[in-house]
Protein backbone atom coordinates (compact mmCIF):
# COMPACT_ATOMS: atom_id res chain seq x y z
CA UNK A 1 0.00 0.00 0.00
CA UNK A 2 2.83 2.33 0.92
CA UNK A 3 4.57 1.28 -2.22
CA UNK A 4 1.61 2.34 -4.29
CA UNK A 5 1.47 5.69 -2.60
CA UNK A 6 5.16 6.26 -3.32
CA UNK A 7 4.62 5.43 -6.99
CA UNK A 8 1.73 7.89 -7.11
CA UNK A 9 3.88 10.61 -5.58
CA UNK A 10 6.65 9.93 -8.07
CA UNK A 11 4.21 10.12 -10.95
CA UNK A 12 2.81 13.36 -9.63
CA UNK A 13 6.33 14.76 -9.21
CA UNK A 14 7.20 13.77 -12.78
CA UNK A 15 4.04 15.32 -14.09
CA UNK A 16 4.69 18.45 -12.04
CA UNK A 17 8.23 18.63 -13.47
CA UNK A 18 6.80 18.19 -16.94
CA UNK A 19 4.35 21.00 -16.28
CA UNK A 20 7.16 23.15 -14.96
CA UNK A 21 9.25 22.39 -18.04
CA UNK A 22 6.40 23.21 -20.39
CA UNK A 23 5.75 26.35 -18.37
CA UNK A 24 9.39 27.38 -18.79
CA UNK A 25 9.17 26.67 -22.53
CA UNK A 26 5.93 28.62 -22.76
CA UNK A 27 7.52 31.48 -20.82
CA UNK A 28 10.45 31.43 -23.22
CA UNK A 29 8.04 31.48 -26.18
CA UNK A 30 6.09 34.31 -24.64
CA UNK A 31 9.34 36.20 -24.08
CA UNK A 32 10.38 35.57 -27.66
CA UNK A 33 6.96 36.67 -28.87
CA UNK A 34 7.26 39.77 -26.74
CA UNK A 35 10.66 40.56 -28.27
CA UNK A 36 9.31 39.84 -31.76
CA UNK A 37 6.39 42.14 -31.03
CA UNK A 38 8.82 44.86 -29.98
CA UNK A 39 10.70 44.21 -33.19
CA UNK A 40 7.47 44.47 -35.18
CA UNK A 41 6.51 47.73 -33.49
CA UNK A 42 9.99 49.14 -34.04
CA UNK A 43 9.83 48.11 -37.69
CA UNK A 44 6.62 50.10 -38.15
CA UNK A 45 7.29 53.09 -35.92
CA UNK A 46 10.97 53.97 -36.21
CA UNK A 47 11.56 56.56 -38.96
CA UNK A 48 15.34 56.24 -39.27
CA UNK A 49 17.17 53.29 -40.85
CA UNK A 50 20.01 53.71 -38.34
CA UNK A 51 17.62 53.65 -35.35
CA UNK A 52 15.78 50.64 -36.82
CA UNK A 53 19.01 48.70 -37.33
CA UNK A 54 20.11 49.42 -33.76
CA UNK A 55 16.71 48.30 -32.45
CA UNK A 56 16.68 45.11 -34.57
CA UNK A 57 20.21 44.21 -33.55
CA UNK A 58 19.60 44.84 -29.84
CA UNK A 59 16.33 42.83 -29.89
CA UNK A 60 17.97 39.86 -31.61
CA UNK A 61 20.96 39.93 -29.25
CA UNK A 62 18.60 40.00 -26.24
CA UNK A 63 16.37 37.26 -27.63
CA UNK A 64 19.28 34.93 -28.53
CA UNK A 65 21.52 35.91 -25.58
CA UNK A 66 24.43 37.22 -27.66
CA UNK A 67 27.11 39.62 -26.40
CA UNK A 68 27.93 41.01 -29.84
CA UNK A 69 26.32 41.44 -33.20
CA UNK A 70 26.30 43.39 -36.45
CA UNK A 71 24.10 44.34 -39.36
CA UNK A 72 25.52 44.89 -42.83
CA UNK A 73 23.50 46.72 -45.50
CA UNK A 74 24.01 45.94 -49.17
CA UNK A 75 25.21 48.84 -51.37
CA UNK A 76 23.94 47.76 -54.75
CA UNK A 77 25.78 50.40 -56.75
CA UNK A 78 29.17 49.60 -55.18
CA UNK A 79 28.35 45.86 -54.83
CA UNK A 80 29.64 46.01 -51.27
CA UNK A 81 28.44 45.38 -47.73
CA UNK A 82 28.48 48.34 -45.35
CA UNK A 83 28.61 47.77 -41.59
CA UNK A 84 25.67 49.93 -40.50
CA UNK A 85 24.99 48.71 -36.95
CA UNK A 86 27.40 47.02 -34.56
CA UNK A 87 27.40 46.20 -30.83
CA UNK A 88 29.99 44.62 -28.62
CA UNK A 89 33.77 44.94 -28.50
CA UNK A 90 35.44 47.24 -31.05
CA UNK A 91 32.07 48.78 -32.08
CA UNK A 92 33.42 52.25 -32.67
CA UNK A 93 36.37 51.01 -34.75
CA UNK A 94 34.24 48.78 -36.97
CA UNK A 95 31.21 50.99 -37.59
CA UNK A 96 30.93 52.06 -41.24
CA UNK A 97 33.54 49.66 -42.62
CA UNK A 98 33.01 48.09 -46.06
CA UNK A 99 33.80 44.67 -47.44
CA UNK A 100 33.43 42.82 -50.72
CA UNK A 101 30.85 40.08 -51.18
CA UNK A 102 33.58 37.46 -51.36
CA UNK A 103 35.08 38.43 -48.01
CA UNK A 104 34.25 37.24 -44.46
CA UNK A 105 31.24 35.51 -43.00
CA UNK A 106 28.80 38.22 -44.04
CA UNK A 107 30.15 38.09 -47.61
CA UNK A 108 29.62 34.33 -47.74
CA UNK A 109 26.02 34.61 -46.47
CA UNK A 110 25.27 37.49 -48.83
CA UNK A 111 26.61 35.61 -51.83
CA UNK A 112 24.84 32.35 -51.04
CA UNK A 113 21.68 34.02 -49.69
CA UNK A 114 21.63 31.22 -47.09
CA UNK A 115 21.82 31.41 -43.27
CA UNK A 116 24.89 30.18 -41.49
CA UNK A 117 25.34 28.51 -38.05
CA UNK A 118 28.87 27.91 -36.81
CA UNK A 119 28.88 26.13 -33.39
CA UNK A 120 32.68 26.37 -33.09
CA UNK A 121 34.80 28.40 -35.44
CA UNK A 122 37.90 26.54 -34.36
CA UNK A 123 36.39 23.25 -35.51
CA UNK A 124 35.08 24.61 -38.86
CA UNK A 125 37.64 24.32 -41.69
CA UNK A 126 35.92 27.06 -43.69
CA UNK A 127 37.13 29.77 -41.32
CA UNK A 128 40.32 30.71 -39.67
CA UNK A 129 40.16 31.39 -35.98
CA UNK A 130 40.49 35.09 -35.25
CA UNK A 131 42.26 36.45 -32.19
CA UNK A 132 39.55 38.99 -31.52
CA UNK A 133 37.38 39.65 -28.44
CA UNK A 134 34.35 39.58 -30.78
CA UNK A 135 34.92 35.89 -31.36
CA UNK A 136 35.60 34.99 -27.73
CA UNK A 137 32.81 32.36 -27.69
CA UNK A 138 33.87 30.77 -30.95
CA UNK A 139 30.21 30.37 -32.11
CA UNK A 140 28.12 32.68 -34.30
CA UNK A 141 24.94 32.98 -36.33
CA UNK A 142 24.42 34.83 -39.61
CA UNK A 143 21.28 35.30 -41.70
CA UNK A 144 20.59 37.21 -44.91
CA UNK A 145 18.03 40.01 -44.91
CA UNK A 146 15.93 39.40 -48.02
CA UNK A 147 12.97 41.35 -49.39
CA UNK A 148 11.22 40.28 -52.60
CA UNK A 149 14.10 37.95 -53.43
CA UNK A 150 16.59 40.79 -53.28
CA UNK A 151 19.43 41.15 -50.80
CA UNK A 152 18.93 43.90 -48.24
CA UNK A 153 21.77 42.99 -45.89
CA UNK A 154 23.16 40.48 -43.40
CA UNK A 155 22.60 40.18 -39.64
CA UNK A 156 25.15 38.30 -37.51
CA UNK A 157 25.28 37.34 -33.80
CA UNK A 158 28.29 36.00 -31.91
CA UNK A 159 29.65 35.36 -28.42
CA UNK A 160 26.63 33.71 -26.72
CA UNK A 161 26.21 34.13 -22.99
CA UNK A 162 28.40 31.84 -20.86
CA UNK A 163 30.57 30.83 -23.81
CA UNK A 164 27.85 28.48 -25.08
CA UNK A 165 27.31 27.60 -28.73
CA UNK A 166 24.36 28.72 -30.80
CA UNK A 167 21.89 25.96 -31.68
CA UNK A 168 19.65 25.34 -34.74
CA UNK A 169 16.69 26.64 -32.73
CA UNK A 170 18.55 29.94 -32.33
CA UNK A 171 19.04 30.15 -36.08
CA UNK A 172 15.32 29.58 -36.64
CA UNK A 173 14.50 32.45 -34.30
CA UNK A 174 17.05 34.67 -36.04
CA UNK A 175 15.50 33.84 -39.42
CA UNK A 176 12.07 34.85 -38.08
CA UNK A 177 13.49 38.15 -36.80
CA UNK A 178 15.33 38.64 -40.09
CA UNK A 179 12.12 38.07 -42.03
CA UNK A 180 10.30 40.75 -40.02
CA UNK A 181 13.23 43.15 -40.16
CA UNK A 182 14.13 42.89 -43.86
CA UNK A 183 10.85 44.32 -45.09
CA UNK A 184 10.98 47.21 -42.62
CA UNK A 185 14.63 47.94 -43.37
CA UNK A 186 14.02 47.83 -47.12
CA UNK A 187 11.03 50.12 -46.75
CA UNK A 188 12.85 52.65 -44.57
CA UNK A 189 15.89 52.38 -46.82
CA UNK A 190 13.72 53.18 -49.83
CA UNK A 191 12.07 55.99 -47.91
CA UNK A 192 15.43 57.46 -46.97
CA UNK A 193 16.67 57.09 -50.52
CA UNK A 194 13.45 58.69 -51.72
CA UNK A 195 13.83 61.46 -49.16
CA UNK A 196 17.42 62.02 -50.24
CA UNK A 197 16.27 62.00 -53.84
CA UNK A 198 13.49 64.45 -53.01
CA UNK A 199 15.92 66.69 -51.15
CA UNK A 200 18.36 66.55 -54.02
CA UNK A 201 15.52 67.12 -56.46
CA UNK A 202 14.28 70.11 -54.44
CA UNK A 203 17.83 71.42 -54.19
CA UNK A 204 18.24 71.07 -57.93
CA UNK A 205 14.82 72.58 -58.48
CA UNK A 206 15.63 75.50 -56.19
CA UNK A 207 18.95 75.93 -57.98
CA UNK A 208 17.20 75.72 -61.36
CA UNK A 209 14.54 78.21 -60.25
CA UNK A 210 17.25 80.53 -58.96
CA UNK A 211 19.12 80.22 -62.26
CA UNK A 212 15.85 80.69 -64.13
CA UNK A 213 15.12 83.82 -62.10
CA UNK A 214 18.63 85.09 -62.82
CA UNK A 215 18.19 84.21 -66.49
CA UNK A 216 14.81 85.95 -66.61
CA UNK A 217 16.34 88.97 -64.91
CA UNK A 218 19.18 88.99 -67.42
CA UNK A 219 16.74 88.49 -70.30
CA UNK A 220 14.65 91.35 -68.94
CA UNK A 221 17.75 93.51 -68.69
CA UNK A 222 18.79 92.59 -72.23
CA UNK A 223 15.22 93.20 -73.45
CA UNK A 224 15.18 96.65 -71.85
CA UNK A 225 18.67 97.29 -73.19
CA UNK A 226 17.63 96.31 -76.71
CA UNK A 227 14.45 98.37 -76.43
CA UNK A 228 16.51 101.36 -75.31
CA UNK A 229 18.79 100.86 -78.30
CA UNK A 230 15.81 100.70 -80.65
CA UNK A 231 14.29 103.77 -79.01
CA UNK A 232 17.55 105.71 -78.99
CA UNK A 233 18.65 105.21 -82.58
CA UNK A 234 17.80 108.27 -84.72
CA UNK A 235 16.34 106.02 -87.40
CA UNK A 236 12.79 104.85 -87.96
CA UNK A 237 12.51 101.07 -87.70
CA UNK A 238 9.68 98.78 -88.83
CA UNK A 239 9.46 94.99 -88.73
CA UNK A 240 6.98 93.07 -90.88
CA UNK A 241 5.95 89.49 -91.60
CA UNK A 242 5.87 87.60 -94.89
CA UNK A 243 2.51 89.18 -95.74
CA UNK A 244 4.02 92.67 -95.30
CA UNK A 245 1.92 93.15 -92.17
CA UNK A 246 3.57 95.52 -89.67
CA UNK A 247 4.58 93.73 -86.46
CA UNK A 248 6.57 96.52 -84.76
CA UNK A 249 7.57 100.14 -85.26
CA UNK A 250 9.70 102.31 -82.97
CA UNK A 251 8.99 105.78 -81.60
CA UNK A 252 11.11 107.49 -84.25
CA UNK A 253 8.82 106.14 -86.97
CA UNK A 254 5.77 107.29 -85.03
CA UNK A 255 7.30 110.77 -84.87
CA UNK A 256 7.81 110.66 -88.63
CA UNK A 257 4.32 109.23 -89.12
CA UNK A 258 2.80 111.92 -86.96
CA UNK A 259 1.44 109.72 -84.16
CA UNK A 260 0.55 106.11 -83.48
CA UNK A 261 0.85 104.14 -86.70
CA UNK A 262 -2.65 103.35 -87.93
CA UNK A 263 -1.49 101.21 -90.87
CA UNK A 264 -1.52 97.44 -90.56
CA UNK A 265 0.41 96.80 -93.76
CA UNK A 266 3.50 98.38 -95.28
CA UNK A 267 1.65 98.65 -98.58
CA UNK A 268 -0.63 101.28 -96.97
CA UNK A 269 2.30 103.66 -96.46
CA UNK A 270 2.51 106.38 -99.12
CA UNK A 271 6.14 105.83 -100.14
CA UNK A 272 7.22 106.38 -103.75
CA UNK A 273 10.59 106.29 -105.48
CA UNK A 274 10.29 107.25 -109.15
CA UNK A 275 9.07 104.21 -111.13
CA UNK A 276 9.89 101.59 -108.49
CA UNK A 277 7.10 99.60 -106.83
CA UNK A 278 7.35 99.76 -103.03
CA UNK A 279 5.24 96.59 -102.51
CA UNK A 280 7.04 94.50 -105.15
CA UNK A 281 10.45 95.45 -103.80
CA UNK A 282 9.42 94.38 -100.29
CA UNK A 283 8.06 91.08 -101.60
CA UNK A 284 11.53 90.39 -102.99
CA UNK A 285 12.87 90.79 -99.45
CA UNK A 286 10.59 88.14 -97.92
CA UNK A 287 10.48 85.74 -100.89
CA UNK A 288 14.01 85.95 -102.29
CA UNK A 289 15.98 87.27 -99.31
CA UNK A 290 17.10 90.37 -101.23
CA UNK A 291 18.32 93.56 -99.58
CA UNK A 292 16.46 96.51 -101.08
CA UNK A 293 17.50 100.16 -100.84
CA UNK A 294 15.57 103.32 -101.62
CA UNK A 295 18.05 106.21 -101.72
CA UNK A 296 15.66 109.05 -102.45
CA UNK A 297 12.06 108.06 -101.81
CA UNK A 298 9.18 110.34 -100.84
CA UNK A 299 7.03 109.60 -97.80
CA UNK A 300 3.73 111.40 -97.20
CA UNK A 301 2.08 110.73 -93.79
CA UNK A 302 -1.70 110.19 -93.98
CA UNK A 303 -3.83 113.28 -93.50
CA UNK A 304 -0.79 115.55 -93.76
CA UNK A 305 0.30 117.91 -96.51
CA UNK A 306 3.95 117.50 -95.54
CA UNK A 307 6.27 115.18 -97.43
CA UNK A 308 9.61 113.74 -96.39
CA UNK A 309 12.58 112.64 -98.44
CA UNK A 310 13.74 109.34 -96.97
CA UNK A 311 16.38 106.68 -97.39
CA UNK A 312 15.02 103.22 -96.69
CA UNK A 313 16.77 99.85 -96.47
CA UNK A 314 14.77 96.64 -96.26
CA UNK A 315 16.51 93.42 -95.18
CA UNK A 316 15.20 89.89 -94.51
CA UNK A 317 14.36 88.91 -90.93
CA UNK A 318 15.39 85.31 -90.18
CA UNK A 319 14.75 82.91 -87.31
CA UNK A 320 17.41 80.89 -85.46
CA UNK A 321 17.41 78.26 -88.23
CA UNK A 322 17.93 80.79 -91.00
CA UNK A 323 14.39 80.70 -92.39
CA UNK A 324 12.96 84.03 -93.56
CA UNK A 325 10.03 85.04 -91.35
CA UNK A 326 9.66 88.65 -92.48
CA UNK A 327 11.79 91.72 -92.86
CA UNK A 328 13.13 94.90 -91.28
CA UNK A 329 12.89 98.37 -92.78
CA UNK A 330 15.22 101.10 -91.54
CA UNK A 331 14.18 104.60 -92.59
CA UNK A 332 16.32 107.72 -92.40
CA UNK A 333 14.72 111.13 -92.78
CA UNK A 334 17.06 112.98 -95.15
CA UNK A 335 14.66 115.82 -95.93
CA UNK A 336 16.81 118.44 -94.25
CA UNK A 337 19.98 117.05 -95.78
CA UNK A 338 18.49 117.00 -99.29
CA UNK A 339 17.13 120.49 -98.74
CA UNK A 340 20.55 121.72 -97.61
CA UNK A 341 22.16 120.04 -100.62
CA UNK A 342 19.65 121.73 -102.89
CA UNK A 343 20.25 125.02 -101.12
CA UNK A 344 23.99 124.57 -101.52
CA UNK A 345 23.53 123.73 -105.18
CA UNK A 346 21.25 126.72 -105.64
CA UNK A 347 23.68 128.93 -103.75
CA UNK A 348 26.56 127.77 -105.91
CA UNK A 349 24.43 128.26 -109.04
CA UNK A 350 23.38 131.70 -107.91
CA UNK A 351 26.96 132.56 -107.06
CA UNK A 352 28.03 131.63 -110.57
CA UNK A 353 25.11 133.56 -112.05
CA UNK A 354 25.93 136.45 -109.73
CA UNK A 355 29.54 136.57 -110.88
CA UNK A 356 28.43 136.39 -114.49
CA UNK A 357 25.78 139.03 -113.88
CA UNK A 358 28.29 141.33 -112.18
CA UNK A 359 30.73 140.91 -115.05
CA UNK A 360 28.07 141.50 -117.71
CA UNK A 361 26.66 144.47 -115.80
CA UNK A 362 30.05 146.09 -115.41
CA UNK A 363 30.87 145.44 -119.07
CA UNK A 364 27.58 147.00 -120.23
CA UNK A 365 27.29 149.77 -117.69
CA UNK A 366 30.03 152.02 -119.04
CA UNK A 367 28.94 151.82 -122.72
CA UNK A 368 25.32 152.39 -121.68
CA UNK A 369 26.28 155.51 -119.72
CA UNK A 370 28.12 156.86 -122.74
CA UNK A 371 25.31 156.08 -125.15
CA UNK A 372 22.74 157.60 -122.78
CA UNK A 373 24.79 160.84 -122.54
CA UNK A 374 25.07 161.08 -126.33
CA UNK A 375 21.32 160.41 -126.73
CA UNK A 376 20.54 163.21 -124.27
CA UNK A 377 22.91 165.58 -126.11
CA UNK A 378 21.34 164.63 -129.42
CA UNK A 379 17.86 165.29 -128.07
CA UNK A 380 18.96 168.75 -126.94
CA UNK A 381 20.47 169.63 -130.33
CA UNK A 382 17.73 168.24 -132.61
CA UNK A 383 14.61 169.79 -131.15
CA UNK A 384 13.49 171.06 -134.61
CA UNK A 385 13.40 167.56 -136.13
CA UNK A 386 10.35 165.87 -134.63
CA UNK A 387 10.94 162.57 -136.38
CA UNK A 388 14.51 162.38 -135.09
CA UNK A 389 13.27 163.39 -131.64
CA UNK A 390 10.84 160.47 -131.71
CA UNK A 391 13.53 158.05 -132.81
CA UNK A 392 15.91 159.25 -130.16
CA UNK A 393 13.16 159.09 -127.50
CA UNK A 394 12.38 155.47 -128.33
CA UNK A 395 16.07 154.71 -128.28
CA UNK A 396 16.38 156.26 -124.83
CA UNK A 397 13.48 154.14 -123.55
CA UNK A 398 15.26 151.02 -124.77
CA UNK A 399 18.44 152.16 -123.12
CA UNK A 400 16.60 152.87 -119.86
CA UNK A 401 15.17 149.35 -119.96
CA UNK A 402 18.66 147.98 -120.55
CA UNK A 403 19.95 150.09 -117.67
CA UNK A 404 17.20 148.68 -115.45
CA UNK A 405 18.20 145.13 -116.35
CA UNK A 406 21.84 145.94 -115.68
CA UNK A 407 20.83 147.41 -112.31
CA UNK A 408 18.90 144.23 -111.45
CA UNK A 409 21.86 142.12 -112.44
CA UNK A 410 24.10 144.18 -110.17
CA UNK A 411 21.59 143.83 -107.32
CA UNK A 412 21.39 140.08 -107.89
CA UNK A 413 25.16 139.77 -107.92
CA UNK A 414 25.51 141.86 -104.76
CA UNK A 415 22.95 139.61 -102.99
CA UNK A 416 24.92 136.51 -103.91
CA UNK A 417 27.88 137.81 -101.92
CA UNK A 418 26.29 140.20 -99.41
CA UNK A 419 27.23 139.58 -95.75
CA UNK A 420 24.56 138.95 -93.09
CA UNK A 421 22.78 142.00 -91.72
CA UNK A 422 20.90 142.34 -88.45
CA UNK A 423 17.49 143.93 -88.89
CA UNK A 424 14.06 144.08 -87.25
CA UNK A 425 11.34 142.64 -89.49
CA UNK A 426 8.85 145.37 -88.53
CA UNK A 427 11.38 148.07 -89.47
CA UNK A 428 11.84 146.40 -92.86
CA UNK A 429 8.06 146.41 -93.40
CA UNK A 430 7.75 150.08 -92.49
CA UNK A 431 10.67 151.09 -94.72
CA UNK A 432 9.29 149.14 -97.68
CA UNK A 433 5.79 150.59 -97.26
CA UNK A 434 7.12 154.15 -97.10
CA UNK A 435 8.77 153.71 -100.49
CA UNK A 436 5.59 152.46 -102.24
CA UNK A 437 3.09 154.61 -100.37
CA UNK A 438 2.45 157.04 -103.22
CA UNK A 439 2.21 154.31 -105.84
CA UNK A 440 -0.37 152.47 -103.69
CA UNK A 441 -2.42 155.66 -103.45
CA UNK A 442 -2.29 156.09 -107.22
CA UNK A 443 -3.53 152.53 -107.72
CA UNK A 444 -6.21 152.91 -105.00
CA UNK A 445 -4.72 150.05 -102.99
CA UNK A 446 -5.58 150.00 -99.29
CA UNK A 447 -2.76 148.86 -97.00
CA UNK A 448 -3.46 146.93 -93.78
CA UNK A 449 -0.79 145.93 -91.27
CA UNK A 450 -0.77 143.66 -88.23
CA UNK A 451 2.75 143.74 -86.76
CA UNK A 452 3.61 141.75 -83.64
CA UNK A 453 5.54 143.47 -80.85
CA UNK A 454 9.01 142.56 -79.51
CA UNK A 455 10.16 140.51 -82.47
CA UNK A 456 13.90 139.78 -82.41
CA UNK A 457 16.34 140.79 -85.11
CA UNK A 458 17.14 138.39 -87.95
CA UNK A 459 20.28 138.02 -90.04
CA UNK A 460 18.62 138.70 -93.39
CA UNK A 461 18.02 141.80 -95.56
CA UNK A 462 14.27 141.74 -94.99
CA UNK A 463 13.82 145.25 -96.45
CA UNK A 464 14.57 144.01 -99.95
CA UNK A 465 12.43 140.90 -99.43
CA UNK A 466 9.40 142.94 -98.29
CA UNK A 467 9.94 145.54 -101.00
CA UNK A 468 10.00 142.94 -103.79
CA UNK A 469 6.90 141.18 -102.44
CA UNK A 470 5.01 144.47 -102.04
CA UNK A 471 5.93 145.66 -105.56
CA UNK A 472 4.69 142.39 -107.04
CA UNK A 473 1.45 142.73 -105.04
CA UNK A 474 0.87 146.26 -106.38
CA UNK A 475 1.57 145.09 -109.94
CA UNK A 476 -1.12 142.39 -109.46
CA UNK A 477 -3.74 145.05 -108.48
CA UNK A 478 -3.75 147.64 -111.31
CA UNK A 479 -7.41 148.41 -110.63
CA UNK A 480 -7.06 148.69 -106.86
CA UNK A 481 -7.51 146.28 -104.02
CA UNK A 482 -6.21 145.49 -100.55
CA UNK A 483 -2.64 144.75 -99.42
CA UNK A 484 -2.33 143.01 -96.02
CA UNK A 485 0.99 142.62 -94.22
CA UNK A 486 1.43 140.83 -90.88
CA UNK A 487 4.30 139.63 -88.69
CA UNK A 488 4.18 137.07 -85.91
CA UNK A 489 6.23 134.67 -83.84
CA UNK A 490 5.04 131.06 -84.24
CA UNK A 491 6.54 127.63 -83.53
CA UNK A 492 10.12 128.83 -83.24
CA UNK A 493 10.01 131.05 -86.31
CA UNK A 494 9.33 134.65 -87.31
CA UNK A 495 6.50 134.64 -89.86
CA UNK A 496 5.94 137.42 -92.43
CA UNK A 497 2.75 137.30 -94.50
CA UNK A 498 2.11 139.51 -97.58
CA UNK A 499 -1.36 139.04 -99.11
CA UNK A 500 -3.10 140.84 -101.98
CA UNK A 501 -6.49 140.69 -103.65
CA UNK A 502 -5.05 140.86 -107.15
CA UNK A 503 -5.26 138.72 -110.26
CA UNK A 504 -3.63 135.61 -108.73
CA UNK A 505 -1.11 133.20 -110.23
CA UNK A 506 -2.12 130.25 -112.44
CA UNK A 507 -1.12 126.83 -111.14
CA UNK A 508 1.22 126.02 -114.03
CA UNK A 509 3.17 129.25 -113.43
CA UNK A 510 3.44 128.94 -109.64
CA UNK A 511 6.27 126.38 -109.89
CA UNK A 512 8.49 128.79 -111.87
CA UNK A 513 8.01 132.13 -110.12
CA UNK A 514 11.27 131.80 -108.16
CA UNK A 515 13.36 130.99 -111.24
CA UNK A 516 15.81 133.76 -112.23
CA UNK A 517 14.69 135.88 -115.22
CA UNK A 518 11.23 134.29 -115.31
CA UNK A 519 8.45 136.90 -115.46
CA UNK A 520 4.87 137.20 -116.69
CA UNK A 521 4.97 141.01 -116.83
CA UNK A 522 4.89 142.83 -120.19
CA UNK A 523 8.19 143.70 -121.82
CA UNK A 524 9.86 146.57 -120.04
CA UNK A 525 7.90 145.99 -116.79
CA UNK A 526 10.07 143.37 -115.06
CA UNK A 527 13.34 141.50 -115.13
CA UNK A 528 12.29 138.28 -113.38
CA UNK A 529 14.94 138.66 -110.68
CA UNK A 530 12.93 140.08 -107.74
CA UNK A 531 11.43 136.83 -106.42
CA UNK A 532 14.59 134.90 -107.29
CA UNK A 533 16.56 137.30 -105.09
CA UNK A 534 14.02 136.91 -102.24
CA UNK A 535 14.05 133.13 -102.51
CA UNK A 536 17.84 133.03 -102.57
CA UNK A 537 18.25 135.25 -99.49
CA UNK A 538 15.64 133.42 -97.43
CA UNK A 539 16.94 129.93 -98.22
CA UNK A 540 20.50 130.99 -97.42
CA UNK A 541 19.26 131.83 -93.91
CA UNK A 542 17.53 128.43 -93.58
CA UNK A 543 14.10 129.98 -93.98
CA UNK A 544 11.21 129.16 -96.29
CA UNK A 545 8.99 131.15 -98.63
CA UNK A 546 5.67 129.66 -99.74
CA UNK A 547 2.95 130.94 -102.02
CA UNK A 548 -0.78 130.29 -102.01
CA UNK A 549 -2.75 131.75 -104.90
CA UNK A 550 -6.09 131.50 -106.65
CA UNK A 551 -6.73 133.11 -110.00
CA UNK A 552 -9.05 136.11 -109.65
CA UNK A 553 -8.93 136.13 -105.84
CA UNK A 554 -5.37 137.00 -104.91
CA UNK A 555 -2.02 135.72 -103.68
CA UNK A 556 -0.42 135.20 -100.27
CA UNK A 557 3.33 134.90 -99.71
CA UNK A 558 4.44 133.43 -96.34
CA UNK A 559 8.04 133.83 -95.21
CA UNK A 560 9.40 131.88 -92.21
CA UNK A 561 12.80 132.53 -90.64
CA UNK A 562 14.01 130.33 -87.74
CA UNK A 563 14.55 132.05 -84.37
CA UNK A 564 17.87 130.27 -83.92
CA UNK A 565 19.24 132.88 -86.25
CA UNK A 566 18.35 135.75 -83.92
CA UNK A 567 20.97 138.44 -83.55
CA UNK A 568 22.81 138.32 -80.22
Amino acid sequence: MLHNRIDGLEQRAAKLEQIRSETRKLSGKLYELSLLNELWEAAHTVQSVKDLLDSVLLTCMTMLKANAGSVFLYDKQANELVLSAVKGPMSDELDGTRQKLDQGVAGLVATALQPLLVPDINADPRFKAKASPRYAGGSFLSAPLIENDELVGVISLNDKYGGKSFEPQDLKQLLVAAHYSAAAIAKLNRNELLEEFNQELHARLDSALEKLADTNKELGRLKRYNENIVKSIPLALITFDQNLEITFCNERFEELYGGKCACSSLTELDITDRNRSWAQELQAVTQLGDVVRFDSATFVPPGDDRSYVIRATATPLKDSEGAIIGGVVVIEDVTRRVKMERMLSASERHAVIGKLAARVAHELNNPLDGIMRFINLSLNTTKEDERLQMYLGETRKGLERMAGIVGSLLEFSRNAHRPHQQILVNDAVKEALSSIKFKAEELHVAIETDLADNLPQVACDMTQVVLNLVKNALDAMPSGGRLSISTARKEGSIVLTVADTGTGIPEHIKKRIFDPFFTTKPAGKGTGLGLAICHDMIEKHQGTIDVQSEVGKGTTFTVKLPLMLEAP
